[in-house]
């Protein structure tokens, strides 16, 4: 049995420092933030559901927490396989990543939500909305950042095959790790094994069979983001039959913090229109 006390994969609660909102055995745990408030005024609180890049982790999304709303309860996942997600063995496809984490996040699920995925992220995030659609629970918008659209990848190369030399200078590359940490040799070995198994999840990514969403969508991109720039995020556009927002600001494949609150302006402002208008539908 897993250690409680040790930290795990799972969703975890950005508002009370990360804590797990499901025990180890994944039948329960902390409850979180907005919850208690949301049903003492009668409804279940908006949900924002918080996917990370290769490499990341659930504390990638801490820098948000201060410019999104108080009453929304905003859940982050640690995927396998990280630094605060230890002895449990990693997710190398889309496939596996969705298996895993459609049952944790039914669970967690207490009235509407969104979903919002930076980078490998944005890939889960579609596939995982797609996933929870076709069970009944669709997500009111999906957010996808950093991420080109399905067979609009620049390069095909296998990059997690590379060396450990060749990933930390990626790393270094894309930017959003402190150079600090990249001088902690055994921080960088944690790192580097974590990133490679993500790449795997981004490197052999096939788009799933079945339909696109049903929901409203939103792109977020970097203007100069190699990795993702506007036009190779565009074509998501097809991959819902709702409506598609394009927001892009100055910066590279991390541009959200650079931009951090005018970014959750934005995601705030589409998640808000996309609940509004569920509110106004007939009963």
């Amino acid at each position: 049995m897993t250690d409680p006390a040790r930290p795990y994969a799972g969703w975890k609660d950005l508002r009370r420092l990360l804590a797990p909102v499901t025990g180890p055995d994944r039948t329960g745990g902390a409850g979180a933030g907005g919850e208690a408030a949301g049903r003492e005024a009668g409804r279940a609180p908006l949900t924002l559901l918080l996917v990370h890049h290769a490499g990341g982790s659930a504390a990638a999304f801490a820098p948000l927490v201060r410019h999104l709303p108080a009453d929304w309860r905003l859940l982050a996942v640690d995927l396998p396989g990280r630094l605060m997600a230890v002895g449990e063995s990693g997710c190398r496809s889309t496939t596996e990543v969705v298996d895993w984490l459609a049952p944790l996040t039914r669970r967690v699920l207490d009235g509407p939500y969104g979903v919002f995925g930076h980078s490998m992220g944005a890939l889960v995030a579609y596939e995982l909305a797609r996933e929870l659609s076709r069970d009944g629970l669709p997500p009111l918008w999906t957010g996808l950042s950093g991420a080109p659209a399905p067979g609009h990848r620049p390069d095909r190369e296998q990059r997690h095959l590379w060396s450990r030399e060749r990933l930390t200078r990626f790393m270094r590359e894309l930017g959003g790790t402190p150079e600090e940490v990249l001088a902690i040799p055994d921080v960088v070995t944690a790192m580097v094994e974590a990133l490679r198994g993500d790449l795997a999840v981004v490197d052999t990514y096939e788009e799933h069979p079945g339909p696109p969403l049903g929901t409203p969508l939103s792109l977020f991109t970097g203007e100069d983001d190699p990795v993702a720039h506007p036009a190779l995020a565009a074509p998501w556009a097809g991959r819902t039959t709702a409506g598609t927002a394009r927001h892009s600001w100055p910066g590279g494949h991390f541009y959200l913090y650079e931009h951090t609150a005018a970014v959750c302006r934005t995601l705030t402002r589409d998640l808000a229109t996309a609940h509004d208008s569920l509110l106004e539908l007939p009963s």
